[in-house]
């Protein structure tokens, strides 16, 4: 192994720390945007599937107030999970699918 290899494997190494300490950051940041929520995120993390990043992320995306949502099927197809019901003179289109 030269000194390039050596050299190189340092930056490296020095990267991953950064990046590391800036994840631990940002996670700590989130932990206390998310603080005003915690019953929210104790109850969405009852859901099967649903662990405490899911739940930020839904309240990020939705916020707390469902006030604003008419019913299950709205928000569902708000958020993409459910797919299209394309139908046209009898005949379904193949196309239907969800959104990632």
């Amino acid at each position: 192994m030269r000194r390039h290899h050596r050299d190189m494997l340092s930056y490296h190494w020095d990267h991953m720390n950064y990046l590391e300490k800036t994840i631990e950051e940002l996670e700590e940041q989130i932990d206390n945007l998310l603080s005003p929520y915690r019953k929210q995120v104790e109850l969405l993390d009852t859901i099967p599937g649903v662990n405490k990043n899911a739940a930020a992320t839904f309240i990020a995306e939705m916020g707390v107030d469902m006030s604003v949502v008419k019913s299950s099927k709205h928000l569902a197809s708000w958020a993409g999970v459910c797919p299209g019901n394309n139908e046209s003179a009898g005949k379904k289109n193949k196309q239907n699918h969800t959104r990632k």
